[in-house]
């Protein structure tokens, strides 16, 4: 309304004019302008009168794919030729009004990078056929847009290009003891164990019957860890984010997996099913850099770890990944070299070794 102002206050200077010095001639056009500028602001109002509703397709999307969006502007008249809608989520931005009193928008917007985004409000800018006068009405603020990471296929070298099967046959030729069973302790024989279970040191120091039991074979399922401590950059967080995402996924698919996340104290279980994959999903586009997995002690006795590093360089490794005889494969962003097992979100992985752990 500024301009309206001003084009009122100058037609009372005309008329001002006119009147203290006599001369008629800049009555009329004084007058003129401030009933010009009063009806410039009376249309705009009264055209701008109504509300404008945003509506989005969904709350949670993932990054990059379509998500739409409707505008609805109801106003008390019609709005004049100079109006636009301005829809700061759209490529084009801002869009000429039509000459009606209800209008519909839809068009579909992108989302780069995960994460929470609050959205700036929509605009109806209404202004007069002169452009004199406008007035402005805005969708209701503080709405938000959770993006998700987006999954993207693991290359596995040595297939070719892409079949898990291949990565999980490598993840089990990588442990350097090879088939192994792992031994949990030493409880009391139940009288169906069979001989090759007794624990015969035991058996001979107690003079009692005594078993080992095995590791429960749910705890040889792949872990992905993701290790957020000090990214290289956004972009590389980003990245790890995506890698971990995807393996988890992938593994999940083929039977189940557990992912570890910074700040959680026990891996959460994924099975074939992804009925606790939305949570993590969730978790996982609202990572910030700093954030340190906190190690359970069964890591050491799992099955194939995947340590998803969020630093182009391998970084510092927890002495209980470097102690541990099941394969381990350290994930960092960049292209694939030749040691690199597998690609995945712009990430490659590599088998590490013993020494190669303690040597990180």
């Amino acid at each position: 309304m500024a301009r309206a102002l001003l084009t009122g206050l100058l037609g009372l200077l005309l008329a001002g004019a006119g009147a203290v010095f006599g001369a008629s001639a800049l009555l009329l056009p004084g007058c003129a302008l401030v009933i010009l500028a009063l009806a410039c602001a009376a249309w705009a109002a009264l055209a701008g009168w109504g509300r404008l509703e945003r509506r989005i397709g969904s709350t949670r999307v993932v990054e990059d794919e379509p998500c739409s969006v409707v505008l609805e502007a109801r106003t008390l008249l019609p709005s004049p030729p100079g109006s636009e809608i301005v829809e700061p989520l759209a490529a084009d931005g801002g869009r000429p009004a039509r000459w009606r009193r209800t209008q519909r928008v839809e068009t579909e917007v992108r989302f780069p990078r995960r994460g929470r985004h609050e959205l700036e409000p929509a605009r109806l800018i209404v202004r007069d056929p002169l452009g004199v006068a406008s007035r402005e009405l805005r969708s209701a603020p503080g709405e938000e847009v959770l993006v998700l990471p987006r999954i993207e296929a693991v290359r596995t070298a040595r297939s070719g290009g892409g079949q898990l099967s291949a990565l999980s046959r490598l993840s089990e030729s990588a442990s350097e003891e090879g088939p192994r069973v792992d031994f949990d302790g030493l409880r009391e024989a139940r009288p169906q164990t069979p001989a090759t279970r007794i624990h015969w040191p035991a058996v001979a120091r107690t003079g009692r019957l005594v078993e080992v039991s095995l590791l429960a074979q749910i705890d040889r399922r792949p872990v992905v860890v993701l290790d957020a401590t000090s990214p290289s950059s956004p972009a590389a967080l980003d990245s790890a984010v995506r890698a971990a995402a995807s393996l988890c996924v992938a593994f999940a698919r083929a039977g189940g997996c557990d992912l570890l996340l910074p700040g959680d104290r026990r891996p959460s279980h994924v099975d074939a099913t992804l009925a606790a994959w939305p949570a993590l999903h969730v978790h996982l586009a609202l990572v910030e850099a700093g954030g340190h997995p906190v190690l359970p002690s069964r890591l050491g006795r799992v099955g194939a770890v995947f340590w998803v590093n969020a630093h182009e360089s391998s970084g510092g490794l927890p002495s209980s990944v470097a102690r541990s005889t099941s394969a381990c494969f350290l994930v960092t962003p960049g292209p694939a070299t030749a040691s690199s097992a597998f690609t995945v979100a712009g990430c490659q992985g590599r088998p590490l070794g013993r020494a190669a752990r303690r040597a990180a």
